[in-house]
């Protein structure tokens, strides 16, 4: 009984061993992942205008006209932000990128008007509303857990 015993040990401890293992990711590799998220700094401008037009045709249910006017509105803005944030980044000014940033996306914002029609617009205005619930849940939620911006921990 005994050996038996010992027998079952030592083939379930060899099999532990060999049995296949969950792999653990190397941290580049969870960055990469996120990265992905942040790939527009790779895309071109057209690129970026293309993906943001689809996106915004699906959702929104945008007849050709539409598409058509919404992808050269996409185009001009995308332009113009990769020339800004070029320039933002030599100079090293986050903070007028920022300010810049949220004016061009309030004109963006107005032109849109100008191409949804009211039900559609209101739908856009719906889902900003939403995500900005759902930003702000996340900066509370980062608040609450003692962390400051981006996860950093808040020093006392």
């Amino acid at each position: 009984m005994a050996a038996l015993a010992l027998g079952v040990l030592v083939v379930g401890s060899s099999y532990a061993q060999h049995a296949p293992q969950k792999e653990r990711k190397h941290r580049t590799e969870h960055r990469e992942e996120r990265g992905r998220k942040h790939d527009n700094d790779r895309k071109t401008p057209e690129e970026r205008a293309a993906q943001r037009t689809e996106r915004l045709s699906q959702r929104f249910d945008l007849n050709k006209s539409q598409q058509r006017k919404l992808q050269a509105l996409n185009l001009k803005y995308a332009q113009e932000m990769a020339a800004k944030r070029q320039d933002y980044r030599r100079a090293n000014e986050r903070g007028k990128m920022r300010r810049d940033m949220r004016e061009s996306h309030a004109k963006w914002e107005a032109e849109l008007k100008g191409i949804l029609n009211k039900k559609q617009y209101a739908r856009y205005e719906a889902d900003r509303k939403e995500r900005y619930a759902r930003w702000q849940e996340r900066q509370d939620r980062g608040r609450e857990d003692g962390r400051g911006h981006r996860g950093h921990s808040q020093r006392s």
